[in-house]
């Protein structure tokens, strides 16, 4: 999982970075009087010595470019236009040339652009103008100057290539020149609420911002080498976010805006019954493009001389005395909701990921304690713990001796050891160490048997030697106590267990009885005594088997029953316990796993245990993470270790992440909603408003005629 989180988290990093670098090479590459035209290619060529040696010809023998104040026509200048270091470079593109006329008598009332960077074409190649049009063009100190159109270029007066000219199609973007004069009032920039209905709708930020979100939790989950590169890394997009969103706009970067003066008229290519049109209006030779929502109002200004304000693309922005997209922005506020939707999805989807993969509970109960003001507390006795005031967040410190707490899983596993994670701590009589009668009569019948299937050397005395000569000799095997089995048997199995009633009804078959009562009464009569029995090898494994299942039951039922036992500590007092499961007893590890202990072995473990765990010095140091109260009036206490740097800025970062997505989602949820529901309300606000606007002045000018008449 942290390899994988590594690599994702490498990718991205990259990915941003590439992102980044590409589209600032790109803005370095390209001069800033190309920047805004997305059809020039972005890689020039070099100008070679015969073009500049035709340009610097044409500067010597036409009239030089010269850039046209805003309020006069162009001025001659002394000296042409001359090439920068940045000339070199020769841009191509396919694109419509847009011209226009101005209202004046200098000679040049032609106007070019190519979208809104104004540029020079030579008057003789005003016949090539097409639809589409091939340039190439360079910079020179004043304006691009257009060195190739369609084919034709500077090197010489006739095409480089022949290309017949192409005919002027009834849509093409050159205008003629009308009869109505067009009144050129000056060239504005246009302003941040008129920039504002162009801009983006905030996606692009909002995706910055969730990509930054995404990084912080990939920090949390992240290896701790990673963790500090992701955390730093999330920084970028967030800031590059936050500069889009806040930056000033440049007036570089803003569009041009001509202030004209002159007369709308309506085309009329449409009928009488059209009238209600809004794109066969022109000023001259312009093509107007209106908002939708002014088609009620603009037939007011139509045949009468009117400011109009207009981008280069012939939108109007501002027209008359009151139609004006600025006016509209300042006082009925634009509703971009599209930013909020996409962080309102990409919080809840981040959100979604933090409750999978990140534990909160801890984070949450740390910081709620630190802002609460966590307190340390030192104790070395019951009493005095007794008597401290607990809160989860707390740092407790805990000396003492305890016992160490026993798990019980309702007799599924035949033993349990004891568990130090857990240490109660009360001032009650220690538990005594586990005795039990039935391992010990259990212990004695195994004892019993093993003596006489397996002898000492000393047994031998027990039999004559001629006796033991021939069993020897024969392979057979000799009980010579075989009463004494049967006693010890009959002490052990005073239920009806499995285990018993097999041994029961091999030992009758070896001593030829007819049942197990009559077989226990000779014993204890004594008829049995001095009687040896002879096995075979198979026999006496037999036999050695099934007593060793009958004091197995028995051994594995009383270790249970001790630990149960011990699983029950007086009411009252403490059980201290490490949610981490780390041992608050240092003991060393055994050297064989409990459960691998045979029966017999699993009790004196145990007894030894319980010897050393009873009552056992413990230390406990940690936060306090949880406080219960259980049935027999014991305060059950966890605590945490007190968090590392790592893990302080996990549990510290999840929490502040988690607020800030809860955060996010429900402001953007409520001006989602909001945006929504005043983004249908601007329009009727927007035409209430003109409404108003027009109707008083129209009873101004019918109060100033009722006054004249």
């Amino acid at each position: 999982m942290s390899a994988i989180v590594t690599v994702l988290a490498g990718a991205l990093a990259c990915a941003v970075v590439s992102v980044i670098g590409w589209r600032y090479y790109r803005r370095r590459t390209r001069p800033v009087s190309v920047k805004r035209l997305s059809f020039i290619k972005p890689f020039p060529r070099k100008l070679t010595a015969e073009e500049r040696a035709a340009i610097e010809h044409y500067f010597h023998h036409s009239q030089p470019l010269a850039r046209a104040t805003p309020l006069s026509a162009p001025e001659p200048a002394a000296a042409g236009a001359s090439l920068t270091p940045r000339s070199d470079n020769v841009y191509a593109g396919t694109h419509a040339i847009t011209r226009y006329g101005l209202a004046t008598d200098a000679p040049h009332k032609w106007r070019y652009y190519l979208d809104n960077i104004e540029i020079h074409l030579p008057s003789q190649w005003e016949q090539y103008i097409a639809e589409e049009n091939h340039v190439e063009l360079i910079r020179t100190d004043s304006m691009p100057l257009v060195i190739s159109l369609n084919g034709h270029s500077l090197l010489n007066d006739t095409p480089s290539v022949v290309v017949p000219a192409p005919a002027v199609v009834p849509n093409s973007s050159m205008r003629e020149q009308g009869n109505e004069q067009v009144e050129l009032l000056k060239v504005r920039k246009e302003t941040p609420q008129e920039r504002a209905i162009s801009r983006p709708s905030g996606r692009r930020e909002a995706a910055l911002c969730s990509a930054a979100l995404l990084l912080i939790l990939l920090s949390l989950l992240a290896p701790i080498v990673a963790q500090p590169w992701l955390a730093t890394l999330a920084g970028l997009p967030a800031g590059l976010a936050a500069w889009l969103r806040f930056r000033p706009t440049p007036l570089r970067n803003r569009q041009d805006i001509h202030c004209l003066r002159g007369i709308p008229r309506r085309w009329g290519l449409f009928g009488e019954s059209d009238q209600g049109s809004i794109s066969n209006i022109s000023l001259g030779s312009l093509d107007l493009r209106y908002p939708a929502h002014w088609q009620p109002y603009i037939a007011r200004d139509l045949d009468q001389k009117t400011d109009i304000d207009i981008y280069l693309s012939s939108q109007v922005v501002r027209q008359g005395r009151y139609l004006s997209l600025h006016d509209e922005v300042t006082h009925f506020p634009l509703q971009r909701w599209g930013g909020n939707l996409l962080m309102l999805c990409s919080s809840l989807l981040i959100l979604s990921l933090l409750l999978a993969y990140v534990p909160l509970s801890l984070p949450l109960k740390l910081s709620v304690a630190w802002l609460q003001g966590a307190q340390t507390v030192r104790v070395d006795s019951v009493a005095a713990l007794n008597q401290a005031t607990l809160r989860i967040g707390d740092t407790l410190s805990a000396r003492g001796t305890g016992m160490c707490y026993v798990q019980s899983d309702n007799g599924r596993t035949p033993f349990l050891p004891f568990d130090c994670s857990a240490i109660y701590w009360n001032n009650a009589v220690p538990l005594p160490m586990p005795e039990s009668d039935t391992v010990d009569r259990a212990e004695s019948l195994l004892t019993a048997v093993n003596n006489q299937l397996h002898p000492a050397l000393d047994n031998e005395n027990k039999i004559t030697p001629g006796l033991a000569s021939a069993i020897q000799k024969s392979g057979m095997i000799l009980l010579d106590d075989f009463s004494d089995i049967v006693l010890k048997t009959q002490e052990l199995c005073q239920d009806d267990a499995a285990p018993c009633q097999r041994l029961q009804a091999a030992l009758v078959n070896l001593a030829n009885g007819r049942d197990w009562p009559t077989i226990v009464k000779r014993a204890r009569a004594g008829s049995l005594k001095g009687i040896n029995v002879l096995l075979r090898p198979v026999s006496a494994d037999t036999l050695e088997a099934l007593v060793n299942a009958a004091t197995s039951y028995y051994f594995a039922s009383e270790t249970r029953n001790a630990t149960n036992a011990l699983n029950s500590p007086p009411p009252g007092g403490f059980l201290i316990r490490s949610d981490e499961e780390k041992q608050l007893v240092q003991t060393p590890p055994p050297a064989v796993n409990f459960n691998d202990y045979t029966g017999l072995a699993q009790w004196h473990e145990l007894q030894r245990l319980s010897t050393q765990l009873l009552h056992t010095p413990f230390n406990a140091e940690g936060i306090i993470t949880n406080i219960t109260v259980d049935a027999n009036g014991t305060r059950h206490i966890a605590l945490h270790n007190e968090p590392e740097r790592v893990s302080l800025w996990r549990n510290v970062g999840a929490t502040l992440l988690l607020i800030l997505l809860l955060t996010l989602a429900a402001l953007n949820a409520v001006l989602l909603v909001r945006r929504l529901h005043n983004g249908r309300r601007r329009a009727r606000d927007i035409q209430r408003y003109y409404d108003n606007c027009f109707s008083h002045d129209a009873m101004g000018l019918s109060g100033n005629r009722l006054w004249r008449g």
